[in-house]
């Protein structure tokens, strides 16, 4: 192939800017995560979004209780959790300060603020982060004594808790020597143990320590026990220690909390994550220390299912000794799941916005909005569906024996809901106007085994309209998915999740970009974009147990899928969840230890959601609903709150089939 041959095949590839010049587009910013895709602050501070530590930390901050006693910080993978955790460390506070003339840091910095990290443009933490990886696991696996294993861990968590915090101070450019141990009242011998009060001799101490720790959890052959007792894990206790740290910050000596963040708790055995949990709560500690994990390994309202999570006579008054915070609107019981919702609306629209500035193709365009690129009115049917689609209106109405004037009315009460919606779509119409005909005929809504409730009045509402859009996306395959509250709404407060999904859109309007054509994408292609997508993400699940989750999920889809599609709208909106009875449901750890394990991990890896004591119908259910991926999978309404009735039997005999 010649040159000119080879330009010509890659010219897809590229941006015109002018009649002679060429630009490659920039990679999708929507596939680079927080942590690991952002070497730099600066890059990582760019697209940061201040709306969850507003939602989530600033509430906790004004009561007081998020800097003096243990907080425990769940949420399920992709919720942000380590991403806040970056933005608590000193040297990211120190980057963002140091560039506070940014206009795009303002309301970090208002954010971090109202968070009391900040106060007056000076810090007022050192904050740093530690990832409770396999080696700290590792320790469960030595043949020693627990008080022996656990001591070891605690010695050498408070190892790298010093060594992180005088790590993350030297890189923000502060001299270590200039660092000062401000200790607590009445703690010499136990300062001396430390290394006293100069930061250096400090630091050489604990790398003293973790030198020689790690010769025992490293070794081939686990050490004789005398040689385990040469380390001094009853002595070395800079938690205990420690009251402040002075660090000197624009001229001045500043006296800083120093605040730990331990990530990925569910890493730890059971065990180990009990006694580090009951360590920590320890209200004379003057460190801040924060625990962050999935919402399994957690003391949860709503992890009846998992027999691990449990404070078996830990002694500990949740209210008193710890801060709960949930990152997962289906879990904060404070809150009502609408307000969760619309909370996880904003801070995704927001993040997105900030991802979609960071290309240069979009921001040169003035196009800093990704709602702006999708459309939110689907095409009109083509003059075939709509004839195909009026004709099984009429077929009902005489298949049904409903009379003319009947339709009249019938046809009225549409008509004067889609003005109010100011949407005047034929299809929708008649497709509204076929559920109607159908419950007029006598047939009742859902009527379960367990309740006798009376039949509702016909009338039109959100839920026969949105069952309406589900029914003409199967049959006539209209659009369902389009617009940015429903690719929020699909990524089930996920923040991962959403930004995964919203990739494949905005690679297909770069792409349209780059051929030539408008970035807006339309409602067709939204919804094959995002099918497409949520196929795979399930398709491509890989955890414990995945398999049989994927199993059940796919099980709970395709009877909710039939069940929606009645014509008769037994369900409403139709169903994205199967229903337990409560009573039922807390019996599963004793009596189904197999079944609850598989919604241990479907949970944690957001594959369903559980919502326990629904009360409905004069009966308290736990609602297992499926995760916004599976939802756009099987082509279910977004809608939450319709569910099956079903016992632990049906979810059995689901993983049975598989």
């Amino acid at each position: 192939m010649g040159e000119g041959a080879a330009i010509y095949a890659l010219r897809p590839l590229f941006q015109r800017r002018d009649r002679d010049s060429w630009e490659f587009p920039m990679a999708n910013p929507f596939e680079k995560r927080a942590i690991p895709g952002f070497r730099y602050d600066e890059a990582f501070l760019a697209v940061a979004s201040p709306e969850p530590l507003t939602t989530f930390f600033k509430s906790p901050a004004d009561n007081g209780c998020l800097y003096d006693r243990l907080v425990m910080v769940a949420g399920a993978s992709g919720t942000g959790k380590t991403t806040l955790a970056r933005l608590f460390s000193f040297k990211t506070i120190c980057t963002l300060l140091q560039n506070s003339e940014f206009e795009n840091y303002g309301p970090l910095i208002g954010a971090l603020a109202d968070c009391k990290a900040l106060k007056g443009n000076r810090p007022t933490l050192v904050g740093a982060r530690i990832s409770l990886a396999a080696e700290y696991r590792d320790f469960w696996a030595l043949p020693y004594e627990n008080r022996i294993k656990t001591g070891l861990m605690f010695t050498l968590l408070q190892v790298h808790s010093v060594l992180a915090w005088t790590h993350t101070i030297e890189s923000s450019g502060v001299p270590l020597d200039e660092v000062k141990i401000i200790p607590r009242l009445d703690s010499h011998a136990a300062l001396e143990a430390i290394g006293g009060t100069a930061a250096i001799d400090v630091v050489e101490r604990a790398r003293t320590l973790e030198r020689a720790i790690y010769r025992i959890s490293a070794a081939l052959v686990a050490p004789p026990v005398e040689e385990v007792d040469s380390v001094p894990v009853d002595t070395y206790r800079p938690f205990d220690v420690i009251d402040a740290l002075a660090v000197p910050y624009g001229g001045k000596e500043l006296r800083l909390q120093p605040l730990i963040i331990l990530d990925d708790a569910h890493r730890l055995h059971g065990e180990q994550f009990k006694a580090v949990r009951n360590w920590l709560a320890d209200r004379e500690l003057k460190v801040a220390r924060w625990i962050l994990g999935r919402p399994d390994v957690f003391v949860s309202r709503t992890a009846h299912f998992d027999h691990q999570a449990c404070e078996g006579g830990s002694g500990l008054s949740r209210s008193r000794e710890t801060t709960e915070i949930w990152m997962q609107g289906d879990v904060r019981r404070d809150r009502s799941r609408q307000a969760a919702r619309i909370e996880f609306r904003t801070m995704a629209k927001a993040m997105a916005n900030r991802y979609l500035v960071q290309a240069d193709m979009f921001r040169n365009r003035d196009l800093r909005r990704l709602a702006d690129l999708l459309a939110t009115r689907p095409r009109p049917f083509a003059a075939s569906k709509q004839r195909q689609l009026a004709q099984q209106v009429d077929n009902l109405q005489r298949k049904l024996h409903i009379s003319r004037s009947r339709v009249n009315e019938l046809e009225n009460m549409v008509d004067d809901y889609l003005a109010r919606l100011d949407d005047s779509e034929e299809d929708l119409r008649l497709a509204i106007l076929a559920i109607l005909l159908e419950c007029n005929a006598g047939r009742s809504p859902q009527i379960g085994s367990f309740s006798d409730m009376p039949s509702r009045p016909l009338q039109v509402d959100d839920g026969i309209t949105d069952l309406a859009r589900i029914h003409l996306l199967h049959r006539y395959d209209r659009p369902y998915y389009f617009g940015i509250n429903a690719l929020c709404d699909a990524s089930s407060e996920n923040i991962e999740r959403f930004l995964r999904l919203a990739a494949r859109l905005f690679s297909h309007s770069r792409t349209q970009l780059i051929i030539g054509k408008g970035p807006m994408i339309n409602c067709e292609t939204q919804n094959k974009l995002l099918r497409e997508r949520a196929t795979e993400i399930v398709r491509d699940w890989y955890f414990p147990e995945c398999t049989r989750v994927r199993r059940l999920a796919d099980g709970i889809a395709e009877q909710c899928l039939k069940k929606s599609l009645e014509g008769n709208a037994p369900l409403g909106c139709g169903a994205n969840a199967f229903g337990i009875p409560q009573e039922e449901f807390d019996a599963i750890p004793q009596e189904q230890s197999y079944l609850a394990r598989v919604l241990r991990f479907g949970v944690a890896y957001k594959a369903f959601r559980v919502v326990p004591e629904h009360f409905i119908k004069n009966r308290k259910w736990c609602l297992v609903e499926l995760d916004g991926v599976a939802i756009l999978k099987h082509g279910l309404t977004l809608k939450r709150g319709g569910f099956l009735e079903r016992r632990v039997d049906d979810l059995v005999a689901l993983l049975k089939e598989s």
